[in-house]
């Protein structure tokens, strides 16, 4: 008998049940990264004027209250969510300055391996769409984007196997493009990031 609910070992088929916390990991390798790409993308979250790098850094409480909880109706309050979709209407600059990430796609190399594609979606209000980036006058999201690709494209999040990262080779899904318009107060672009899924891994374990 085989270790997973269909009767088959794990040894023979892919095990999943490790993938609905990889959204998690890829935000709390954020929140836990203490280099200046790592903070400065917390401070373009919070701060919507154009000297948001030169804010103090935000504390660890202060980030974990950006986050969107799961429980609560007033979205507005936390600027980071798990999901693609906000149902509540967003109606300030700081509101309109977001993460959302969740799962793409998925595609199987073969019974063992899958690659897991995840779309981070930057969103920033049109009024709050600039920062000052090393004293040059740069467009948000962009700023963001390149902040996130600093610390997680590469990175080991302890899931799977090798790393989150930002490859073509890896799937042609892999890309950024500014598509996110209300046509009116807010806009951003999607980034998606793959990463090879095996579970367990050649070392025995996820």
């Amino acid at each position: 008998m085989g270790n997973l609910p269909n009767g088959n070992s794990d040894v023979s088929f892919n095990n999943f049940t490790e993938v609905p916390y990889i959204p998690y990991k890829i935000i709390k390798a954020m929140r836990e990264s203490t280099s200046v790409e790592a903070e400065n993308f917390w401070k373009c979250l919070k701060y919507t004027t154009t000297d948001a790098l030169d804010k103090p850094n935000l504390t660890e409480q202060e980030k974990k209250a950006l986050i969107w909880k799961g429980n609560d109706s007033l979205e507005n309050d936390y600027q980071v969510f798990l999901k693609p979709l906000i149902g509540s209407q967003l109606t300030d600059a700081q509101s309109q300055t977001q993460l959302r990430l969740f799962r793409y796609g998925g595609t199987p190399t073969n019974r063992m391996e899958s690659i897991l594609l995840y779309e981070f979606d930057i969103i920033v209000n049109e009024k709050a769409s600039m920062v000052y980036y090393n004293s040059v006058l740069c467009a948000r999201d962009d700023v963001m984007e390149a902040m996130l690709l600093s610390v997680l494209n590469g990175r080991d999040i302890g899931i799977g196997q090798n790393y989150l990262r930002y490859d073509r080779e890896l799937s042609r899904t892999c890309q950024s493009l500014t598509n996110i318009s209300n046509s009116k107060s807010f806009f951003g672009k999607s980034l998606v990031m793959g990463l090879l899924y095996k579970c367990p891994d050649l070392g025995g374990g996820c």
